[in-house]
């Protein structure tokens, strides 16, 4: 009887102090693009990293490279045109598509042009360099081949509808879905479409894992498809739109929704695991360490989320300035990730240090102060002494440490009545 006593005395005691105690990152620096006072520079995409340097596109048209470590920046390029897709990096040179058509190769070195291809209509896809080729789809429907070295179009393939979200290359063959519904697959080697799906509903960025392909559509469906020839596995709902690709972990399919729910699916039937709760839509893919089992995701009720993978709980939230519509990206002990933006400044991208240990929060954390970004530097390269921002210590709560001793009193009392 005393054993089992002091078991569920322990179990309270950790229920009790453990989210008291449980660590949360620490800003490291915040840097806004674009101008004070002007709200144009909006970030949807996605961060790259490479080499110490995060590389930033806007929707004023600015690709930004960044130091990792000191948020200063190194280079901008202008691009012209609205930049909505995240770039794709490769050989020392970043692939960046504009509202225009114009798709740029960048020099990361200097930021400089390396060449320019157009397309008929908007490149809002991001592009994939696969077996040394450079694909991207763009709106006028077709999905271009180009050399890396010089741009010059090794053939295009009409795909039945505008493709304005990332590809996917699996086995040699091209994965896109397009604004008319249709998912479909194009092997380089012929120049041709191997096939072509209908699923109803606008279709978004698929994710092809083991012979399979996962993609979210605009009336919340998340759908299997064998990769072969297209054939449906399963079918399942989100309660709202699910407009990013879908990532895969341990069994699961995990995607987010405008319905502002984390889902996890059964990879294998489609049967939903959990759902993790947020207060605004989702419209990034989550990033998941893989190594731990957490999942990272951005919300459009400003905060970005640190998720349990298996059972769908909380270890801590961070609140950004506005709502965090990319997909963070993680090296080492750091993650990267941009808010969109308010109405009178641009986006703002930031970096955190992860904390070395975790623990699940209560359902209801206190909130994460608001850091207050850093003013946009010239467009003139900087060279800087980097100086960390100061953080703030991990706060503690004493109540759940009494509640703790107290329950821990009652056993030591128990245990005195027991050998009297």
């Amino acid at each position: 009887m005393l054993t089992r006593r002091y078991l569920i005395a322990l179990l309270m005691a950790i229920t009790f102090i453990a989210p008291a105690l449980a660590a949360e990152p620490t800003l490291d620096w915040a840097y806004q693009v674009g101008q004070p006072g002007q709200g144009s520079a909006y970030i949807s995409a996605s961060p790259v990293y490479n080499n110490g340097m995060l590389y930033v596109c806007s929707l004023d048209g600015i690709v930004y490279a960044i130091h990792a470590q000191s948020g200063v920046p190194q280079w901008k390029f202008k691009a012209g045109s609205t930049v909505l897709a995240s770039p794709a990096f490769h050989d020392n040179t970043l692939y960046v598509g504009t509202a225009n058509g114009m798709f740029y190769a960048i020099e990361t070195f200097s930021g400089t042009e390396k060449w320019r291809f157009k397309a008929a209509s908007n490149v809002d896809s991001t592009p994939l360099i696969m077996n040394g080729i450079v694909f991207v789809g763009s709106d006028d429907g077709r999905i271009y081949a180009l050399k890396p070295s010089d741009g010059e179009e090794i053939l295009n393939v009409s795909v039945g509808g505008g493709v304005s979200t990332a590809l996917e290359g699996y086995d040699n063959v091209v994965y896109a879905s397009t604004l008319n519904g249709r998912v479909v697959a194009v092997d380089p080697s012929f120049g041709k479409v191997k096939w072509s799906v209908n699923v109803g509903e606008r279709a978004y960025s698929p994710l092809a894992h083991d012979g399979y392909l996962y993609v979210g559509t605009y009336d919340g469906s998340v759908i299997s498809m064998e990769t072969y020839q297209g054939s449906m596995a399963w079918k399942s709902q989100a309660g709202g739109q699910v407009v990013s690709r879908p990532e895969y972990y341990d069994g699961n399919i995990y995607v987010g929704s405008w319905d502002g729910n984390l889902y996890a699916f059964n990879a294998t039937n489609g049967e939903m695991a959990w759902k993790f709760s947020t207060g605004g839509p989702i419209k990034a893919s989550p990033f998941i360490d893989k190594a731990k089992g957490i999942i990272y995701v951005g919300s459009g009720d400003r905060c970005l989320y640190a998720v349990d993978a298996r059972y769908g709980l909380q270890y801590w939230k961070f609140r950004a300035d506005s709502p965090v519509y990319s997909t963070p990206i993680m090296v080492d002990d750091k993650l990267y990730f941009s808010s969109y933006g308010t109405s009178s400044g641009g986006g703002t991208v930031y970096s955190l240090t992860l904390p070395a240990s975790v623990a699940l929060a209560t359902p209801t954390p206190g909130p994460t102060a608001t850091p207050t970004p850093t003013v946009a530097p010239s467009e003139e390269p900087i060279v800087a002494t980097y100086k960390p921002s100061p953080t703030s210590s991990q706060s503690w709560c004493p109540v759940p440490v009494l509640l703790g001793a107290s329950v821990i009193g009652v056993v030591a009392v128990a245990a005195h009545r027991r050998r009297r």
